[in-house]
């Protein structure tokens, strides 16, 4: 019998997952304190055994950070260890927080679908703080994985670093019918796929540098405009 224990006046059953192996998704479940990622999700473009490291730890590198970043997002945050809803910050570490949350809901607030409709900043936070967590992460890992090593190859023309990015824009960059767009601002905590690639990449150094994008390009935040979670 799977094991089960009553959390939110529900019981929570640790071996039942909420998406079948073929789904190409992932979550993370703040009750269990998990993160699943069904089989589905481990082929191209996400994964692919054939492609270099840059390319891996920038598609399914960054969905395997921006699920961990889940744990402390502005929902996730609120979870302890063990899944129960219990505040286990500090009010300091709280507070900046929130200062830092704030900075990523006016980012997604400036984001346009068209004029006159824009994010809704508090809607998206969750995702928003994921994407940015998750792209960080990935890109660490990535150069923490060649320490001692020789580089990647530049293909095509692109150095290593240059296609890590350029994978998660691949891999997140859909393209989304305009009324499709216009439904997701009312009620998805997504982002469009545009600005799920745009928004976490302009407030990273590494992609800056990677690109060497001058300081006053649109890919480059600058000052308090840079958001910064984690």
């Amino acid at each position: 019998m799977a094991e089960s224990y009553t959390q939110v006046g529900k019981p929570v059953d640790r071996d039942r997952w909420e998406m079948t192996p073929p789904t190409t998704n992932a979550y993370y479940d703040p009750h269990l304190n998990e993160i699943v990622f069904p089989a589905g999700i481990l082929q191209p473009p996400g994964f692919d055994l054939s492609a270099i490291d840059a390319v891996n730890y920038g598609s399914i590198g960054v969905v395997i950070g921006h699920e961990i970043s889940h744990s402390f997002d502005d929902y996730g945050a609120q979870f302890d260890a063990k899944g129960g809803l219990n505040n286990w910050w500090s009010e300091a570490d709280l507070e900046r927080f929130k200062a830092r949350g704030k900075c990523v809901v006016n980012q997604y607030e400036d984001y346009f679908i068209e004029p006159g409709i824009h994010h809704n900043g508090k809607l998206v936070l969750g995702e928003s703080i994921a994407d940015l967590g998750g792209v960080k992460l990935a890109f660490l890992a990535y150069q923490r994985s060649r320490e001692g090593k020789g580089p990647e190859p530049t293909i095509d023309g692109f150095t290593p670093e240059q296609q890590f990015f350029l994978a998660w824009g691949q891999w997140r960059g859909d393209a989304i019918r305009q009324e499709t767009q216009r439904l997701m601002v009312q009620g998805d905590p997504h982002p469009i796929a545009k600005y799920r690639v745009n928004g976490p990449l302009s407030d990273h150094k590494g992609f800056r540098d990677a690109f060497q994008c001058k300081a006053n390009a649109t890919m480059v935040r600058q000052g308090a405009d840079r958001c910064e979670v984690w």
